[in-house]
């Protein structure tokens, strides 16, 4: 087995592109090919291999932001830089 290849096809519905080493991103545990994946096409983002459109098997009320989404934006982005108003 090639080293940078985890055998893993990709958790977004529908897409076929396998998740490698240098691709992998991890969302609730499960690896996808592709950030677009892992977010579950935002605005209908196109996956990024040309011969997959995985983006049209998700529904849009599955875009929806999730709790873990959110803390780790959260993580992320605090301290702002700015205080907040009392």
């Amino acid at each position: 087995m090639n080293p940078t290849t985890q055998g893993w096809t990709c958790a977004c519905p529908g897409c076929t592109c396998q998740v490698t080493h240098d691709t992998r991103h991890q969302r609730n545990g499960k690896a996808y090919c592709s950030q677009a994946c892992a977010d579950l096409h935002p605005q209908g983002q196109a996956c990024p291999s040309a011969d997959c459109h995985c983006e049209s098997n998700v529904k849009v009320q599955d875009r929806a932001v999730s709790d873990s989404q959110l803390d780790e934006a959260i993580e992320e982005t605090f301290p702002a830089s700015d205080p907040i108003s009392p």
